[in-house]
């Protein structure tokens, strides 16, 4: 304490000097906890309530944008898939079709050409019967014109 003394007496300060010193530090320390900081805290409020809901907005909308983004790519990528499987469907209907087209026509194929067999089996007997009837005409007209008995 010695020493601090000498130093405000080489300093020329006196003990009422350290006393309004001392005051001004614990009046500012008085301002400080009743007004600086009431009137810091009512600025931190009123940040909190325009700055942040400001931003709480804007965060809000950065995600509602992203969401949408989200669902449209899905609305997308359903669509497509669905796209995907009317086709795959329809093309297995045309395939399914054509392979019923084939079996009619082979069918009808098979149908032609049995007919064809039979025509040309009756086409042989009418040939046949026919030159069993064209010999015994021959020989009735020849008996008629001939009147006799032709062997």
């Amino acid at each position: 304490m010695e020493l601090v003394l000498k130093i405000f007496e080489t300093l020329d300060i006196t003990l009422l000097a350290v006393l309004q010193m001392t005051l001004v530090v614990f009046l500012a320390f008085v301002l400080s906890v009743t007004l600086i900081r009431p009137v810091l805290a009512t600025f931190q409020e009123r940040e909190n309530l325009s700055v942040l809901p400001l931003e709480e907005a804007k965060r809000l909308v950065a995600d509602a944008d992203a969401k949408t983004r989200q669902y449209d790519e899905s609305r997308r990528k359903a669509a497509a898939e669905g796209l995907a499987r009317k086709r795959a469907r329809l093309e297995e209907a045309s395939r399914a079709e054509r392979k019923g087209i084939e079996t009619v026509m082979e069918e009808t194929n098979r149908q032609i050409d049995k007919m064809k067999g039979e025509i040309v089996a009756e086409k042989e007997d009418a040939a046949r019967v026919l030159r069993g009837q064209v010999s015994r005409l021959s020989q009735e007209i020849a008996e008629k014109i001939l009147g006799r008995r032709v062997a």
